[in-house]
């Protein structure tokens, strides 16, 4: 039987050369004179056509600090019912109630058609994940936050390249949430990225 790597990352000699330029210079930390953190997201921002990205330390850092953003304090932030724990946490942390959905069985995302029945007077946010790669169906989703006047704070720690509609995941929301864990299609030791879209953060 052949077995699936759970995630099989790869290194060539560009990645290589890279990590020993930065190893050599002894400029690791990102305000420290190298400016490669500034670079990758600069890069990322003009990759996916965003008005703004944000480098941080992980996926999971990336939910927090945009939940933050838009102040879920005693409000309900609607989710999928499958995803990693850090979803679910990020809402916690930040002092509001995860809601959640169940999925599609088809595409394992938000059920886009149940989601209107978890919508209450405290709803702050729409938080959909693109498990897998698999974009949601984004169009529905915002077309419910016009509706109720919510935020939606995309999940794409699955997502990196992915597209909705031609346009890649990073431009439909207020805040895109990308994470480059080893396991992720888009990975490094660690790391995350928020791309805005919200001319007020």
């Amino acid at each position: 039987m052949n077995k699936i790597k759970l995630f099989d990352p790869v290194i060539g000699i560009n990645e290589k050369r890279a990590i020993i330029k930065v190893l050599e210079s002894k400029f690791w930390a990102s305000g420290s004179g190298s400016g490669n953190v500034l670079k990758f997201e600069e890069k990322f921002r003009k990759y996916i056509g965003s008005d703004g990205c944000v480098a941080v330390n992980s996926g999971t850092a990336a939910l927090n600090l945009s939940l933050s953003l838009i102040d879920v304090k005693n409000c309900e932030v609607i989710l999928p019912s499958l995803s990693f724990v850090s979803t679910a946490n990020a809402i916690i942390l930040n002092g509001g109630k995860p809601i959640f959905v169940d999925i599609n069985p088809n595409t394992l995302n938000m059920d886009s058609e149940k989601i209107e029945n978890y919508i209450s007077k405290k709803t702050k946010a729409i938080l959909p994940v693109h498990f897998g790669g698999l974009s949601c169906e984004l169009d529905k989703i915002h077309s419910l936050s016009k509706k109720y006047n919510l935020k939606v704070i995309e999940d794409a720690a699955h997502a990196a390249g992915s597209r909705y509609k031609n346009k890649k995941i990073g431009l439909h929301s207020n805040a895109i949430c990308f994470s480059f864990h080893p396991v992720k299609n888009l990975a490094m030791p660690t790391g995350g990225l928020i791309s805005l879209n919200d001319k007020n953060h």
